[in-house]
């Protein structure tokens, strides 16, 4: 499920770079709001699988109707567009109900207006399909080195980047309580990635962005559609949007 909130900015606001953390703020603040004994389930317990914990939620970066860059970050005017998803109704319905009981909301420092909340149809499943990224994918890894386990950010044409993306969306399959599909995930960027490097809590982290063609079992893809591709999902990495569903 995913909902598609048209936020209005009565002043212009400048918005740093890395402004993932004020949006998890909103997320989390209109979900109890909302639906409180929903945000506690997801803070504190979220949906367990093969020893991690799951949020299974995900969110857009914004998408200003106006805008234009500065030394100091995004300068954006009027309005911005901004998606939330998750496989999970409750989690939807929370955010939904909290955005629109005070449509008075804070971004950071920033004041902004509620405008409209829409429930938006999900695509046609298919075993091929076209996204376009609406935040950076985010993949990393474990390594050895000197003695000590380091986190390393798996690019896309590392080979690695395929099954640990696939692996992440079979356990996100399974904290679903869903059966997990057979088959294997391709992923095809159909131009080169930008890299993206964020802060988010005081952390660098990298992620990639543009359009990539995947394959793969439909019930798969729905999940990484609706829950997230790759990790941090419930900071802001992951969610992509429809671009095409043709082979």
């Amino acid at each position: 499920m995913r909902i598609r909130v048209e936020l209005h900015f009565p002043t212009p606001v400048v918005l740093p770079w890395s402004y993932l953390d004020w949006l998890q703020g909103l997320l989390y603040e209109a979900m109890r709001r909302g639906l409180p004994r929903v945000a506690r389930r997801v803070h504190d317990v979220g949906f367990p699988s093969e020893g991690k914990r799951y949020k299974l939620l995900t969110f857009s970066l914004l998408s200003p109707a106006r805008y234009r860059r500065v030394a100091d970050g995004l300068w954006v005017e009027d309005s911005a567009s901004w998606w939330v998803s998750s496989p999970v109704g409750d989690l939807i319905e929370a955010v939904a109900l909290g955005l629109l009981r005070d449509p008075g909301v804070r971004l950071g420092p920033h004041t902004a207006v509620v405008e409209r909340v829409e429930v938006e149809p999900p695509p046609a499943w298919a075993e091929t399909m076209v996204w376009r990224t609406l935040s950076p994918v985010c993949v990393s890894t474990g390594r050895m080195e000197g003695g000590r386990l380091r986190k390393i950010f798996v690019p896309p044409h590392d080979p690695a980047f395929e099954r640990i993306l696939r692996d992440n969306l079979r356990r996100k399959a399974q904290a679903l309580g869903e059966a997990v599909p057979d088959g294997e995930l391709g992923v095809e960027w159909l131009a080169q990635p930008v890299s993206k490097l964020l802060t988010v809590h005081d952390v660098q982290v990298r992620g990639w962005m543009g359009t990539l063609r995947v394959v793969g079992p439909p019930a798969l893809l729905r999940v990484g559609y609706e829950a997230g591709l790759g990790e941090r999902n419930a900071q802001g990495f992951g969610m992509v949007g429809l671009a095409a569903s043709s082979p």
